[in-house]
């Protein structure tokens, strides 16, 4: 088992990756974008997922950047503050077939309630500024171990209870970045738009204290108007 060391470590490395694929691609000007975000009213996609919400002085933070971030780069796809939100696992991903899917979501709450019951608060503190081909993303560095064994325990726990073909269908989620804006469009000169995150790369928006997470159902891009908070969940106090 790494330790919050090497775990540090590891994210870094990971996001150190996604930021020299995304400047090469800026650099190109050929960011990855969001076919679907032309339409985005008929996107059809849905899923459920566990997530955690930025405590209200980094929601204040990161929004006052994504301000910014939109004044140097506009008519791209930017969330807004009652977006924000950190994946802490995908029961499942955004489908078209979401309603297939849906009669195992009591089961799940029920397995994600027994999980969380045994943890207590943890940390997350939001720092520097990255890139994917395709995003703007804020970089999360937990204080302990704690978000990556609640990951653990529930993949075990849903595989224990039939559900585990569910989960990690795109992905096997690590980490605990924020997405914060997605390419609408690839016309214009990225130049100004490398130059702003290198600038600000090193960016501190503050830490949170995570006493509770939510299940929510959700579009692609977790829109306000979409989401549905189908469980809260109080993590105990010490």
């Amino acid at each position: 088992m790494l330790n919050s060391n090497q775990k540090t470590a590891s994210e870094f490395a990971i996001y150190e990756k996604l930021w020299s694929d995304a400047l090469h691609a800026f650099e190109q000007g050929q960011p990855q974008v969001d076919p679907h975000l032309s339409n985005k009213a008929n996107d059809s996609r849905r899923g459920v997922t566990l997530v955690i919400r930025p405590s209200q002085s980094v929601r204040d933070a990161v929004a006052a950047f994504i301000d910014r971030l939109a004044a140097v780069c506009p008519g791209q796809y930017y969330y807004r503050p009652e977006e924000l939100h950190l994946t802490v696992l995908s029961a499942f991903s955004g489908t078209e077939h979401w309603q297939q899917e849906m009669e195992r979501i009591p089961a799940c709450r029920q397995v994600i309630s027994d999980v969380l019951k045994t943890h207590r608060p943890f940390k997350i503190k939001l720092h520097s500024v990255t890139a994917s081909p395709g995003a703007i993303l804020i970089q999360g560095f937990p204080a302990d171990n704690t978000l990556a064994t609640i990951r653990n325990e529930l993949r075990d726990a849903f595989a224990q209870n039939g559900l585990g073909d569910m989960l990690d269908r795109r992905y096997k989620i690590t980490g605990a970045h924020m997405t914060i804006m997605r390419f609408h469009k690839a016309d214009g000169d990225l130049h100004p738009l490398i130059a702003f995150l290198k600038e600000n790369r090193e960016t501190a928006f503050g830490e949170c204290e995570i006493h509770n997470l939510q299940l929510i159902f959700n579009d692609w891009y977790a829109s306000a108007e979409t989401v549905q908070v189908l469980e809260e969940y109080q993590l105990p106090a010490p």
